[in-house]
């Protein structure tokens, strides 16, 4: 996944990626590696994700709008957290099964 810009709305910063959708372990793997940089930076302020179908895309969203300089630290860091991670989701093929005749019971 990678980090391909930023929209400061409002009171928050937005992190738009090209990943379509993210698990809620995923979600809470970013979270984790992501707020001890935070705090070291003096935020105090967390993240949540925005995920919407119209968008294609997943959002990662900062609670606060930082400096410039700070800013770019922690995309920095988001990138490298989120660099692994694939942009799509694995996908599951479901093959419907043929419809069964019901046996009698054995006599």
């Amino acid at each position: 996944m990678k980090i391909l810009g930023r929209e400061e709305v409002w009171i928050h910063t937005h992190f738009l990626t090209d990943c379509v959708r993210l698990s809620a372990q995923r979600m809470r793997d970013i979270e984790k590696a992501l707020l001890p940089t935070l705090r070291q930076l003096g935020i105090v302020f967390g993240i949540h994700f925005t995920q919407l179908r119209d968008e294609r895309t997943c959002r990662i969203v900062l609670e606060c709008r930082p400096f410039a300089a700070t800013l770019d630290r922690i995309q920095q860091h988001l990138q490298e957290v989120v660099r692994d991670i694939p942009a799509r989701p694995s996908t599951t093929k479901v093959t419907p099964e043929e419809p069964r005749l019901a046996s009698a019971p054995p006599q």
